[in-house]
């Protein structure tokens, strides 16, 4: 009787990974776009604060900008197969492949979307609109990443590493689709900048 509880149960928790990768799926694809402000906060194993800051997100899959505003400026722009990174203060700008850095990154799960959630992931619900993904490969860059759904779409981010840290993103101060401009994905710098 006890084997035939197993298999049961089994047979429920795979069902409901199904449900639950199916359900994320759905939501990653009903995100069409995203503009909005964050704030941001990275709290140590421990909770205790290290870092705040705040900005604005546009989202275009697969073109996406992330603009801190506070304490100090950069521009993070994943568009037409490169990232670059500016830092005003720094005069600096760092170019890469888009697919060099995009692989196992939180970035991905926005911009490629179900993409990413292929047989390299566990995903299940937590609660509510609540889902977390897990990389089964040991190496990943994250230990899980939990997303937070609402009647706004994305509501929020959380990010787990492998050193117990953690940054969680909030998102609010929601615009529709018509306040993202193409210039939003267009890097424009000083000259004088440093391009690597």
């Amino acid at each position: 009787m006890k084997s035939w509880f197993l298999i049961a149960a089994s047979c429920v928790c795979v069902h409901g990974w199904a449900d639950a990768r199916s359900d994320l799926s759905l939501r990653l694809t009903e995100l069409r776009h995203l503009a909005a402000d964050f704030t941001q906060r990275i709290e140590g194993a421990g909770g205790e604060l290290i870092e705040e800051s705040s900005g604005h997100v546009r989202l275009l899959p697969p073109r996406f900008r992330w603009e801190v505003t506070e304490p100090y400026s950069q521009v993070l722009i994943a568009a037409d197969d490169e990232l670059a990174l500016y830092d005003p203060d720094l005069e600096q700008v760092t170019v890469r492949p888009l697919e060099d850095v995009l692989e196992d990154t939180p970035l991905a799960l926005l911009t490629r979307g179900t993409a990413m959630l292929g047989d390299d992931y566990d995903v299940s619900r937590l609660d509510g609109e609540r889902f977390s993904v897990r990389p089964r490969a040991g190496d990943a860059l994250f230990d899980e990443i939990v997303l937070h759904f609402g009647g706004a779409g994305l509501l929020g981010i959380r990010i787990h590493d492998h050193l117990g840290q953690s940054t969680a993103i909030r998102f609010h101060g929601f615009g529709d689709a018509s306040v993202i401009q193409s210039a939003d994905f267009e890097l424009i710098v000083p000259p004088g900048t440093d391009v690597y």
